[in-house]
């Protein structure tokens, strides 16, 4: 290259720096839909298994004062899984608005 003109020289050193800035962004966005990606997962793990825990705390203090030993915990249980089931969806509604909206 050493017997090419300026223009061409310039010319081929801005092309190499857009190269690299293109591979640098593409780089970026890879890690940010990979980071979004395990948001999502941990918000719905959570979003599930938050009621369930809580439902069964419930149904253990109440089976302890009225002496229902495992009823109203199983019960508690089933209401739990229907509220994470609940709270799965709509969390994977607004996931899909926030990708959609991107």
């Amino acid at each position: 290259m050493k017997n090419l003109p300026e223009d061409i020289q310039e010319l081929s050193e801005r092309i190499k720096k857009f190269k690299q800035q293109k591979q640098s962004e593409s780089a970026k966005t890879s890690k940010s839909s990979a980071r979004v990606a395990i948001e999502a997962i941990f918000r719905m793990a959570t979003e599930f298994v938050s009621p369930v825990i809580i439902a069964l705390c419930i149904g253990y203090v109440a089976d302890r004062y009225w002496a229902t030993k495992p009823i109203l915990m199983l019960v508690s249980a089933i209401f739990g899984c229907a509220a994470g089931m609940l709270n799965l969806y709509r969390a994977a509604q607004q996931t899909d608005k926030d990708i959609n909206k991107e």
